[in-house]
């Protein structure tokens, strides 16, 4: 987050130009939180052996995944990777031995796509969390041509958490800070864009029905699940009051998560 911020001191700088700066960490914690417990429940759901994790950043998954049997491997650019293999002390399981490793990858090139798994012949739960938000649509594109190369070699499946880009921030944001949310989020993506340089116009797939669209266009089977399951604990709740934690959870229903894979 600092780096795509190009900011050399805390991150959170950022948050003095916006109205109720305090409160924002609370929000985009609690998406993060949903998103990735969502993410770990499905792929348990799933069983499939490996987990290829694209865009892993520092994700703590393998933490939670790894001591439950699942191979891991995480993805991303290598600036990015080359960093968590010096560092992959502090993100290494009990068991090392289910540790595949972190790859560099650029996930619009579909030799590299292919080149992560290596020698790996498992069944793979491919995650892109956090991904989609920042391709273009020839990017996008890119990128489920190297997925489908992956599931069409040893199957398995597709998980995309974030499938409600146009709902789950906002909605999010108006359940905790209320009227002022979108105006707080508002200011954010001014911010967000404008250091990284994107144009929400030309990346598509705003909301969950352009998406499976554009899967489906593809060859996928997409299935819709529901992103809030109640069975799962959430912390960002507890440092909630109840009524704010209740409608946060009400503003959650109804949003969707996806589970794609190859026609049977």
């Amino acid at each position: 987050f600092r780096d795509a911020l190009n900011l050399e001191g805390n991150p959170l700088e950022l948050l003095s130009r916006v109205p109720l700066a305090k409160r924002v960490p609370l929000c985009i914690s609690a998406v993060s939180e949903i998103l990735c417990q969502r993410t770990n429940d499905l792929i348990d759901q799933e069983r499939n052996p490996a987990i290829i994790d694209l865009a892993c950043g520092y994700s703590p998954r393998v933490l939670v995944m790894a001591p439950r049997g699942y191979t891991y491997i995480g993805a991303d650019l290598p600036n990015v990777a080359e960093e968590l293999k010096t560092k992959r002390g502090d993100l290494i399981p009990p068991d090392p031995t289910l540790f595949a490793g972190y790859r560099c990858v650029d996930v619009t090139d579909q030799e590299q796509m292919e080149g992560v798994v290596g020698a790996l012949r498992e069944k793979i739960t491919i995650v892109t969390q956090g991904l989609l938000t920042y391709l273009t649509l020839e990017q996008k594109h890119e990128l489920m041509k190297g997925i489908r190369s992956l599931l069409e070699r040893d199957g398995g499946c597709w998980i995309i958490p974030d499938a409600c880009p146009d709902r789950l921030l906002p909605n999010t944001f108006a359940a905790i800070l209320g009227g002022a949310g979108a105006g707080t989020l508002r200011a954010i993506y001014k911010i967000l864009d404008a250091r990284v340089g994107r144009s929400r116009s030309q990346n598509g797939w705003q909301n969950i029905d352009e998406i499976c669209e554009a899967l489906e266009e593809f060859g996928f089977a997409v299935k819709r699940v529901p992103l809030y399951r109640r069975e799962i604990p959430l912390w960002c709740l507890e440092k909630l009051d109840a009524k704010t934690a209740d409608k946060l959870i009400v503003s959650w229903q109804g949003l969707s998560s996806l589970v794609v894979s190859l026609p049977a």
